[in-house]
């Protein structure tokens, strides 16, 4: 918990000393992504690559967030990307089991939107 305060503080210092207002959130996101947990769950990065064609325990996310835009038709894919971390079985990667990538993280609308940010930029 000390880690993610400390985080959330160095990502508004660093939005606050010069970056521009769109990389906070993003910045915020690829931290998150990268911790080894991320509330009180693996983290992202755990189980997932963002190197192309290096698939973990889940699919790799390199490029992603074009990938997600066709994912499913009528579903933007921030939206898609959003509830594949809120209800990860809700869309599961051909090749890939459902239940395993945990559930229920306890991260506010300000971490998952960060998340999805960083995801798109993929």
């Amino acid at each position: 918990m000390k880690r993610l305060v400390v985080m959330l503080v160095l990502s508004t210092l660093v939005a606050a000393c010069g970056g521009e207002s769109g990389d906070g959130p993003e910045l915020l996101g690829q931290e998150l992504f990268h911790e080894i947990v991320v509330g009180g769950k693996a983290g992202c990065g755990s189980c997932h690559s963002i190197e192309a064609g290096k698939d973990g325990v889940g699919p790799s996310l390199a490029g992603v967030g074009t990938a997600a835009a066709g994912r499913v038709t009528g579903l933007a894919a921030a939206d898609y990307l959003r509830q594949s971390i809120t209800e990860p079985d809700s869309f599961v990667v051909e090749g890939f089991n459902a239940g395993v990538m945990p559930r229920g993280w306890e991260l506010s609308d300000e971490q998952i939107e960060s998340l999805v940010d960083y995801l798109l930029g993929l």
